[in-house]
């Protein structure tokens, strides 16, 4: 599974409203998301993470202890 940075969204794809559309992968790395922002499906996310308002995910996300969203 690939990881990514932080560095790596801001490359990625984004939908009609904006928001950027993150691939399947590994976002451990990343502790802090934007507002607005969707992943898609069987996306990971490690402990102590945050997203903003107006997140949306995809089937089969999970996530680590003490994530806030």
């Amino acid at each position: 599974m690939k990881v990514y940075t932080i560095d790596d969204l801001e490359n990625f794809e984004r939908d009609d409203s904006g928001r950027v559309i993150c691939p399947t992968g590994d976002y451990t790395q990343i502790k802090v998301f934007s507002e607005r922002c969707s992943f898609g499906e069987r996306c990971r996310f490690g402990e102590h993470c945050s997203f903003g308002e107006w997140c949306s995910f995809g089937k089969s996300c999970s996530f680590g202890k003490d994530c806030g969203f």
